[in-house]
């Protein structure tokens, strides 16, 4: 899967549900649009100030442009979903590039939460890929993949074994937000996600 990993977390006393990037990433999104105006800032300021050194002020504003951009852009693009649980209402941002689209609905939508297991060998050898997949009554919207984590196992070791803190989470975001829970991970599953959309 190429997105950035989802992790979920609960917010304002658990009213909220939110699935999203893990926080160091947000960090260096923000960081490349600030450090991006801070090398504008300082580039115009001395263009301002008529120094003509070692620092040329053209470079700084324009790799600061760049960099803010490249931050802006980053920030367009993540994937995200949030419930809140007492109005029943989820928002999600899904797609590719910088016009991702965004959908408001009703958790009545959801159909189910599952957990499956890929086995992952092209990463390292016994590696499997648990994956939380929420699924949409009738697939009206794409599945979307909540959270998932890589382990390495032993041979001869059930597909299932390393999948305890995933099943837990699970079990405790499907009770949050109402829906049924299906623990597939047993079983080999495919990616659930193409990598070329």
């Amino acid at each position: 899967m190429i997105e950035t990993p989802l992790f979920g977390r609960f917010q304002g006393e658990d009213k909220r549900l939110v699935f999203s990037a893990p926080m160091p990433y947000h960090v260096l999104v923000r960081g490349s649009v600030g450090g991006g105006v801070g090398m504008v800032l300082f580039g115009f300021l001395f263009e301002l100030t008529g120094f003509d050194g070692p620092l040329w002020p053209a470079w700084w504003i324009w790799i600061g442009l760049l960099v803010a951009l490249a931050g802006i852009a980053a920030a367009f693009s993540l994937v995200s979903i949030s419930f809140d649980i007492h109005e029943k209402r989820y928002r999600r941002r899904h797609g590719p590039g910088l016009f991702s689209n965004l959908r408001l609905g009703s958790t009545q939508e959801l159909d189910a939460l599952v957990l499956i297991a890929e086995p992952n060998s092209r990463l390292t050898t016994g590696g499997v890929t648990y994956h939380l997949v929420l699924h949409w009554k009738g697939e009206a919207q794409p599945i979307m993949v909540l959270q998932q984590d890589t382990r390495v196992l032993v041979p001869g070791q059930p597909l299932n074994i390393a999948a305890q803190q995933l099943l837990t989470q699970g079990l405790k975001y499907a009770k949050a937000l109402n829906i049924p829970f299906y623990d597939n991970s047993h079983f080999a599953s495919k990616c659930p996600v193409p990598i070329w959309k």
